[in-house]
């Protein structure tokens, strides 16, 4: 990912310090707060003005929480509730992530004998939540 936003880029070296690392499924990472911008830039409808702002305000419930491990799912959560408190639902519907939490998983894994049914348990229920997620998102259009 490159990340375009010099001011973000700018901030860094003062952050890094007071930010935990961020694990993906790609490897650990710096935490960097231009990869929010950029995502919210990329994925919503957001103007550049008010993605700043949100990816400020990010930046510092993250500074201030003195989390040990970050993730990117957990980022992303944390940047809805912001959508959210700043009237943007349609941009967190936008922004939303689909997916099935660990609890589902286990209880899919932990019932299901073969890998066809298990890929097969998974795709719907995410299908499912996606097209559900969609229908939202044109509503609220």
């Amino acid at each position: 990912m490159s990340v375009k936003s010099k001011k973000f880029s700018a901030l860094l070296p003062k952050f890094a310090n007071f930010l935990p690392k961020v694990y993906t499924k790609n490897g650990t990472y710096i935490f960097h707060p231009g990869f929010i911008y950029q995502s919210l830039l990329k994925e919503t409808k957001i103007s550049k003005i008010d993605a700043k702002k949100i990816t400020e305000q990010v930046v510092r419930f993250l500074v201030t929480t003195n989390l040990k491990l970050i993730t990117a799912p957990l980022i992303r959560e944390i940047v809805n509730v912001h959508l959210l408190q700043n009237g943007f639902e349609q941009e967190r519907l936008q922004y939303t992530r689909v997916g099935l939490p660990v609890y589902d998983l286990n209880r899919i894994f932990n019932k299901q004998n073969e890998s066809k049914e298990i890929v097969s348990e998974i795709m719907n229920w995410i299908i499912t939540e996606y097209h559900g997620v969609n229908k939202l998102i044109k509503k609220a259009e």
